[in-house]
């Protein structure tokens, strides 16, 4: 399934990039495949099987947690967010409308994208902060944000990312469960789905397994942070646990968590940007080259890019986990829409090449 177009766009990733790795999974109803380009090599190790950043990939899970919370009847997507955080009751309306757990999943709460007062505040504190920014933004933190935070625009009216409205989503799920965020999705989330190498927390003994990433000095990037908003990208997965997590996703697998999953991918007739709407927190991507839409999520740490996306009609599934670095002008090409986000054009090449021989 991952012809020579495909691998000839992984090596020229890795070939612009310092110290980079590249690991591509595919699951179909054939079975998975599964190749990469390592820049450490770590032979004792099968490639499914060695650690990545999911980044915002993450936020798929928080809305699963939520998914599954609303069909067990314990909350409602429409419940306003201030029922359970009554302190932050300006932070979380405008003009007699309230957020509610649908605004968070869809990015039309308005909440900005990230406290960056606070964070500038840090990072002036200490430069090196600025490979894990988050690293020190604390609940503390994230809390006098929301205290002191005034929602000044329409809520549900547009679309605007925030990882600090899908931090208080996590944060709000969790506290309705009585556990941390870490402690409900695995216990809610990763347990049921038999995701055995997914963590916010790597043990000790798994870290050997965890792919090295650089900046484009060289320089190694420290595991990323995010003790304050975890529920926005702080998990750790492999290829093999996340084309689980796809498989589920594409029905090849059932699960007690079916209904919830289901719930995910419906249309919020919410347009984010061209060609993209949204599910719970998934965005569905609409081709010219498709009659089938492809569900999918990306997610970016310091060091790591990962694509995680399907068509569930044809029951295709494909993960891209890399550690390449992103010149300043290919970044505003992508800004701008003249080119796709990272690993998007692989992720596509291998959906094309799919559908080609269907």
């Amino acid at each position: 399934m991952i012809n020579d177009h495909t691998k000839k766009l992984m090596q020229k990733e890795v070939s612009q990039s310092k110290n980079a790795s590249i690991v591509v999974g595919i699951v179909t109803k054939e079975g998975r495949e599964i190749t990469g380009l390592l820049h450490d090599q770590v032979n004792q190790f099968h490639i499914g099987d060695l650690f990545f950043e999911i980044g915002s990939t993450t936020k798929t899970f928080t809305s699963l947690l939520l998914a599954k919370l609303v069909t067990e009847g314990k909350i409602s997507l429409d419940d306003p967010i201030s029922l359970f955080k009554p302190e932050y009751s300006n932070a979380l309306s405008h003009h007699g409308k309230e957020v509610t757990f649908r605004h968070l999943a869809t990015h039309t709460s308005r909440i900005p994208r990230e406290d960056m007062k606070t964070l500038r505040k840090k990072l002036k504190e200490d430069k090196k902060r600025k490979n894990n920014p988050y690293k020190d933004f604390t609940a503390e933190d994230l809390h006098q944000f929301y205290i002191d935070f005034d929602l000044k625009k329409a809520i549900g009216q547009k679309w605007g990312y925030s990882n600090i409205g899908i931090g208080l989503l996590g944060n709000t799920l969790a506290e309705i469960l009585g556990l941390s965020f870490e402690e409900a999705l695995q216990t809610e989330i990763l347990e049921p789905l038999q995701m055995k190498d997914t963590f916010i927390t790597v043990a000790e003994a798994h870290k050997n397994r965890y792919v090295k990433a650089y900046d484009k000095k060289g320089n190694l990037v420290p595991p990323i942070e995010l003790p304050a908003i975890n529920g926005a990208g702080a998990l750790k997965s492999t290829i093999n646990d996340m084309l689980t997590y796809l498989e589920y996703q594409i029905g090849l697998k059932e699960s007690p968590l079916q209904e919830s999953i289901h719930l995910t991918h419906e249309r919020q007739h919410v347009k984010a940007f061209k060609k993209y709407e949204m599910g719970l927190c998934w965005m569905i991507e609409n081709n010219k080259w498709s009659n089938h839409p492809i569900i999918h999520h990306g997610g970016t740490t310091i060091g790591f890019h990962t694509y995680c996306g399907f068509m569930k009609e044809k029951q295709i599934g494909v993960v891209v986990f890399s550690t390449v670095q992103i010149p300043f002008f290919r970044l505003l090409k992508m800004v701008i829409g003249i080119e796709d986000l990272v690993n998007v054009n692989i992720a596509h090449s291998i959906f094309k090449n799919y559908l080609s021989k269907k």
